[in-house]
């Protein structure tokens, strides 16, 4: 009997021995000393702009449960947030990654680094001279963005500022193709300000991360919100003390029909100066009905870690507003622009400039008999108006007009098309277009790009007025109905999801995962050296009666 016992007790022992040398494993942890040496070699790497760095010397193993590896990545994501990343404000964004290189043997031999395809050299290593130069130009950019918001404002106007002003900084992209999963692909500048700020061009999920970046910095709340059936992002900010969406993106008219917003013919999808306001300040139940049914909060912005989407409040609010599509008054689609605490913006109702209070006060501001304003752009005290042949530009302190450009007159089927500016530059699109003898339709057109530095039209000298303004000032007939805002194609859809965030989110989730199966190891050890204990007692005391 005793040797049964004793047989017993070995085997417990074994067990314990072995479950317990599982859930060490499962739990392998680096000391302090080593995690700072392989945290400063890896730092280091970065920073020389290294493909590659070895591990070897530190003889590390991964867990059988990958902890060791997921917590490697994590630590090493942290060290990219510090030497790895383009700072802007608050915020930054990486544009490095990195995977562990492993044998056989479960050995960590080194990290494989991956630098962005804008940054890469031919030969993998980062080209760190680009990344400070385009650092610099973003934070300057960003600064700029900022620096439209007036202390003077309203929150509303606060948020309009910016809405607008990011509206007509950037162009949805062309996509690159279809993916396998049926989605339009875009290249990953596209999802971050490398791509707002420096290509122009951005999705969803950059437009929408930097409205609420911007909202915040400027003492707005605003988180972004993310619908999985569209593939869509967009903000929701808090303004009078109640929550309203906001769709920047949507706002932003992508065309492919090959016209602009007011019905010039277009070789692309952008119209630089178009803004609508179908999408800002509107109440859950409004957004669920122009088509954005269900959303969540999104990991992009949420600085006061928000756990819950906040309630909005109720619909219809700003209706009344200048600046609303809902507004009985005015119809735009152009930017509002904010001058010395006024707003001033076209009005295609009436084909004429207002200037408006957000009190509601609003007054028509005189043009030049026959006139048809299309786009209007804000600069210094100056309001720069485009009208289909001449550019005018309009002193709001002395309220006068004075034509700084127009169309030579040996170009009679020439216009101006659209108007932007952007980087203290004018950016104005011109069409010439062709016509056949007898014809009163084009045929076809040819579009010109012209920039401008803005101190140059700033010091521009007024060109004479014309003896008698042309009765009918653009070439082709006005719609019917120009109020009527023209119909958007809807943006193709994008992930909102960061290709380059999306797969860590995924790791760690995996890695808490395994926590919990090495704390079921370690309970079920307990629980056997428990019994064992118990069978060791009663062993002894069955031996001392024998």
């Amino acid at each position: 009997m005793k040797r049964i016992i004793a047989a017993f007790i070995a085997a417990a022992l074994f067990c314990i021995f072995a479950v317990s040398a599982s859930a060490l494993k499962d739990n392998y942890s680096i000391d302090t000393k080593t995690l700072n040496g392989i945290l400063d070699a890896y730092r280091s790497a970065v920073k020389n702009g290294e493909t590659y760095v070895s591990l070897s010397k530190y003889g590390i193993y991964d867990s059988r449960g990958g902890d060791t590896y997921n917590d490697l990545i994590r630590l090493f994501s942290f060290v990219n947030g510090d030497v790895g990343c383009i700072s802007f404000g608050k915020y930054s964004e990486t544009y490095v990654t990195v995977k562990l290189d492993q044998d056989s043997s479960g050995a960590i031999k080194g990290a494989n680094i991956t630098y962005s395809e804008r940054y890469r050299n031919e030969d993998g290593t980062c080209n760190r001279d680009l990344v400070k130069k385009e650092e610099k130009l973003i934070q300057e950019r960003f600064n700029k963005a900022k620096s439209v918001v007036d202390r003077k404002m309203t929150d509303v106007e606060k948020a309009l500022v910016l809405y607008d002003y990011l509206i007509t900084s950037a162009d949805y992209p062309e996509s690159l193709g279809v993916g396998s999963d049926g989605l339009d692909i875009y290249k990953d500048d596209a999802y971050k300000a490398t791509g707002f700020f420096i290509d122009r061009e951005a999705v969803c999920a950059a437009y929408a991360k930097l409205y609420a970046i911007l909202l915040n910095e400027s003492g707005i709340p605003a988180v972004t919100v993310e619908n999985d059936d569209l593939f869509h992002e967009w903000v929701m900010l808090k303004v009078d003390g109640e929550w309203y969406h906001a769709d920047i993106t949507w706002d932003d008219p992508y065309y492919e029909d090959g016209y602009t917003y007011l019905y010039d013919s277009n070789d692309d999808h952008w119209d630089l100066g178009c803004v609508t306001h179908e999408f800002f300040l509107k109440s859950d139940e409004e957004m669920t009905e122009l088509g954005h049914p269900d959303w969540s909060l999104s990991y992009n912005v949420n600085p006061d870690y928000l756990t819950e989407v906040p309630e909005s409040g109720p619909s219809g609010k700003f209706d009344n507003m200048f600046f609303s599509d809902k507004n009985e008054e005015f119809s735009s689609g152009s930017k509002m622009n904010y001058i010395n605490g006024n707003w001033y913006f076209i009005d295609l109702k009436s084909f004429s400039v207002i200037r408006a209070n957000i009190d509601g006060t609003s007054e028509k501001l005189p043009l030049p008999d026959s006139v048809f304003p299309k786009y209007s752009f804000g600069y210094g005290n100056d309001l720069y108006v485009l009208s289909n042949k001449r550019l005018y530009r309009y002193d709001v302190v002395s309220d006068k007009y004075a034509k700084i450009l127009e169309v030579p007159e040996d170009k009679p089927n020439s216009v101006y098309s659209e108007m932007r500016i952007l980087d203290d530059e004018m950016t104005i699109i011109g069409l010439d277009y062709e016509y056949e003898d007898g014809s009163d339709d084009p045929v076809g057109f040819e579009s010109t790009e012209t920039v401008y530095d803005m101190s140059e039209l700033e010091s521009m000298d007024a060109l004479p007025d014309d003896e008698q303004e042309e009765t009918a000032e653009r070439s082709d007939d006005l719609p019917a109905v120009i109020n009527e805002q023209k119909t958007r194609d809807d943006k193709p859809k994008d992930k909102s999801i960061d290709p380059d965030i999306d797969p860590e989110l995924i790791e760690l989730a995996e890695s808490a995962g395994k926590r919990i199966t090495a704390f079921i190891y370690l309970a079920g050890a307990a629980i056997f050296v428990v019994f064992a204990a118990i069978a060791i007692i009663l062993a002894i005391k069955y031996s001392k009666k024998k």
